[in-house]
C-alpha cells in the first residue's frame, strides 16, 4: 500500500512512531517502482531514491524472499500475481494485509494463516481508535516536514481525504489540535 504518495508517506511515519509496523519485500517494492513509473507518478531516478530509503530506514521490516517462497505453492487465489504479497505477509506475522484490492485476497486464502485483509481507510480508522495521539502526532510530524508546498496537518488530512481515506481524514481532522492563527 505505498500509494497514493500521501499515504505512502503516513504508513513509514506510522511505523517511526510504533504505532504500527510495515512490513515489506523486495517484489513489493520492484513492484511498486515499475507502477509508479510507468503511470509516471515519478521519474526512474526518484523511484529508486524512496526505494533506497525504505532499505535504509525500514530494512528491519523487510521479509527475504527465502522466508515466503516456499509458501507460494500452497497459496491459491483470484491473481497468482498477488500470491507473493500473502506469502510474504505470512512469513513477516502479519495481522493485516492492507489493499484497495480486496477482491484479490479472498478470506479462504488468508484466514488459515489468521491474516486479515482490509482497505487503507478502515485500517487507518482503526490505528486512530487505537493510538489516536501517536496518529495525530505522525500527521503533525509529517506536516511539519513539508516545504513544497509547507502544510500544517489540516492541509495532510485534506490530501489524504483525496488520497482515498476520507472517513479517517476526517476524524483524524477533528483531532488534529488547534493551529494558531498567524499574527
Amino acid at each position: 500500500m505505498l500509494f497514493p504518495f500521501s499515504l505512502m508517506d503516513l504508513m513509514p511515519a506510522l511505523t517511526e512512531d510504533a504505532v504500527h509496523t510495515v512490513i515489506w519485500s523486495d517484489h513489493l517494492l520492484e513492484e511498486w517502482e515499475r507502477v509508479i513509473v510507468r503511470e509516471q507518478h515519478r521519474s526512474a531516478s526518484a523511484a529508486a531514491r524512496i526505494s533506497a530509503a525504505i532499505w535504509e530506514f525500514f530494512a528491519d521490516t523487510r521479509v527475504p524472499e527465502d522466508d515466503y517462497k516456499h509458501l507460494l505453492d500452497r497459496l491459491v487465489g483470484p491473481d497468482p500475481d498477488d500470491l507473493h504479497h500473502v506469502a510474504a505477509a505470512i512469513a513477516g506475522r502479519a495481522q493485516t494485509l492492507v489493499t484497495w484490492n480486496l477482491a484479490d485476497f479472498p478470506a479462504a486464502t488468508l484466514s488459515p494463516y489468521e491474516l486479515t485483509v482490509t482497505d487503507p481507510d478502515t485500517y487507518l480508522c482503526s490505528l486512530l481508535a487505537q493510538s489516536p495521539h501517536e496518529v495525530v502526532a505522525a500527521l503533525v510530524r509529517m506536516a511539519a516536514g513539508k516545504r513544497r508546498p509547507p502544510m500544517n496537518g489540516v492541509d495532510i488530512t485534506h490530501a489524504l481525504e483525496r488520497a482515498g481515506v476520507p472517513v479517517f481524514a476526517r476524524r483524524a481532522r477533528n483531532r488534529l489540535p488547534a493551529v494558531p492563527e498567524e499574527l
